[in-house]
C-alpha cells in the first residue's frame, strides 16, 4: 500500500510540474500573440519602435560626446591657468612713475 501511495505521489508531483511548464508556455504564447496582433499589418508600430531605439542610441552617443567636451574644457581651463601663472612669473611688474 505504501509503495502504491509513493508511486501515486510521484506521479502527482510530475503532473504538477508538467502543468506548471504548460501554463508558462501558454503565457509566453499569449504574449507572442499580443505582439503579433500589434505588429500585423501595422508598419507604424514597427517604425515607432525603430525610432525609439534610434533615439536611445542617439542619446547615449550625445552623452558620450558631452563627457568628452567636458574633459576638453577641463584641459583648456588647466592650460589657461598654467599660462596665466607663467605670465605672472615671466612678465616684469609695472611700476608707476611718481
Amino acid at each position: 500500500m505504501r509503495t502504491s501511495l509513493n508511486g501515486i505521489a510521484r506521479r502527482v508531483g510530475a503532473l504538477e510540474s508538467y502543468a506548471e511548464q504548460v501554463a508558462q508556455a501558454d503565457d509566453r504564447y499569449r504574449e507572442l500573440q499580443q505582439i503579433q496582433a500589434l505588429t500585423d499589418g501595422s508598419s507604424d508600430v514597427l517604425d515607432f519602435l525603430a525610432r525609439t531605439a534610434r533615439d536611445d542610441l542617439a542619446v547615449a552617443e550625445i552623452e558620450g560626446l558631452t563627457g568628452e567636451a567636458a574633459a576638453v574644457a577641463a584641459f583648456f581651463t588647466t592650460a589657461l591657468e598654467s599660462a596665466k601663472e607663467a605670465a605672472v612669473i615671466a612678465l616684469p611688474t609695472r611700476t608707476t612713475a611718481a
